[in-house]
């Protein structure tokens, strides 16, 4: 019985503070990423004979490393958009379609589809290889300085709000670029280009984009600063831009907006360009009006 007592002897010795049990910190708390909008409410069947399933999955991946690009290739008839958020990972959603004669053959082969992310490309495949009667579209977040190498065939392209070593190619589909900044380059063979400019001025390298079959619609901010160019081979262009400093000819366009800087170049062989700026909203300085004696 000594042992037992000595030992509640010892411990009533000890410091208050020695005796009372570690609290734990909290956990930082998370921010949620923003929401996933691609669902499966749109897709439908080709015709009343072919059945289709639809099925979505999410992955979540660590941000690539400096100076690595983040690969996702849509394969064949699907399409991509990426969009930068305040984050440090990268949010997947997938939307994997399967068509076929039945509806149990529709969800076996969306069911057949794996998704991998292995050296920083996203892809989807079967295991036979096989790319008839599945597709897949994808919404990616990415922290906001991500470089990119994004495929398509038979799908458009979206980008929005990311800044990085930007490359984007697609055979059959839309560009749409809102917000991007960086070293950009893309192009589409059959698809329109959409342009939307943000902030004061263009950041990094420059811009340029190419499509075959296709118009240009390009939006800049009422300020901007940079280096317009866009050239058409059949086609116009046409352009409401707030400097005198422009060429403006009927298959070409040169301006300089602001102080300039780098260089934004679009071009199509057949289609038609317009590049806009709205105009420049001019203070009012007020007046006194009181008359004086």
């Amino acid at each position: 019985m000594k042992t037992p007592l000595l030992f509640l002897l010892l411990i009533g010795t000890l410091p208050v503070a020695a005796q009372k049990t570690p609290v734990r910190s909290a956990p930082p708390k998370t921010t949620a990423g923003p929401a996933f909008t691609i669902t499966c409410a749109d897709q439908q069947p080709a015709s009343a004979l072919q059945k289709l399933h639809c099925e979505t999955r999410e992955l979540t991946l660590p941000a690539p490393p400096v100076g690595t690009a983040l690969m996702v290739d849509a394969r064949v008839n699907g399409g991509l958009t990426v969009r930068g958020y305040a984050g440090n990972t990268v949010r997947v959603r997938a939307r994997i379609t399967g068509r076929a004669a039945t509806p149990e053959s529709a969800k076996a082969l969306a069911a057949a589809v794996r998704i991998t992310s292995e050296n920083s490309l996203v892809r989807a495949g079967r295991a036979n290889e096989s790319l008839d009667g599945w597709a897949v579209d994808y919404e990616v977040f990415v922290p906001f300085r991500t470089d990119l190498v994004l495929k398509a065939v038979n799908g458009g392209i979206t980008l929005e709000n990311v800044e990085g070593k930007l490359r984007f190619d697609t055979t059959n589909g839309g560009l749409v670029l809102t917000g991007i900044n960086g070293e950009a380059r893309g192009q589409t063979t059959n698809g329109s280009v959409t342009i939307v400019l943000t902030g004061p001025a263009w950041v990094g390298p420059g811009l340029e984009v190419n499509t075959v079959n296709g118009s240009v619609s390009w939006q800049l901010p009422a300020t901007y600063a940079a280096t317009v160019l866009a050239r058409t081979t059949h086609g116009k262009v046409s352009a409401a831009l707030n400097t005198k400093r422009k060429s403006v000819l009927p298959h070409s366009l040169v301006a300089t907006l602001g102080k300039g800087g780098a260089q934004l170049k679009a071009n199509t062989v057949h289609g038609s360009i317009t590049v806009t700026q709205p105009a420049e909203i001019v203070p009012v300085v007020a007046t006194d009006s009181t008359d004086t004696e």
